[in-house]
């Protein structure tokens, strides 16, 4: 199938590829239907970009590699609808900002987005009782880059890039 998108133009797609979102994604609850794009080669970086709506795409990455001790403790019952034989098979992605100085992005750790590869299914939480923020700094305070290099990369991704 082909999905229109504001940022890469009209992508083909498999129609196996595509994500359901049962609820939609928080402020987007009519967004239901995803497809991933890789970003820049040798980033961690994704797009999770709405079939439904062009102009809707989010950065996401594993939020793993830079708070190693990130844990989502949700009810079963909150899952539900991913239909998750087990739980240690749900995939976690956390959406980023990614400000005009991009060595100051910061990740959504309250709402992390949850997948089910397996059926292509997805979810958005919204945990309660933690200490996560929705803006949690990706990299440590006082970090820059590197001389001679600039950032962004991240933004200027397209599929499969």
């Amino acid at each position: 199938m082909k999905i229109r998108t504001s940022r890469f133009g009209e992508v083909e797609v498999k129609d196996s590829a595509t994500i359901r979102f049962p609820d939609g994604i928080v402020g987007f609850p009519e967004a239901r239907s995803f497809v991933i794009f890789d970003g820049p080669e040798g980033t961690p970086f994704k797009w999770l970009q709405s079939a439904d709506k062009p102009e809707l795409a989010f950065v996401i990455c594993d939020p793993l590699l830079f708070k190693s001790d990130y844990r989502v403790a949700v009810a079963a019952a909150e899952l539900s609808d991913l239909h998750l034989a087990r739980i240690e098979d749900a995939v976690i992605s956390v959406i980023l900002s990614i400000p005009a100085d991009p060595w100051r992005m910061t990740a959504n750790l309250l709402g992390p987005v949850v997948f089910n590869a397996e059926r292509r299914l997805g979810r958005q939480l919204v945990l309660s009782g933690t200490e996560y923020t929705t803006k949690h700094p990706v990299f440590p305070q006082g970090f820059s880059a590197p001389s001679g290099r600039s950032g962004g990369a991240a933004a200027a991704a397209g599929p499969g890039a």
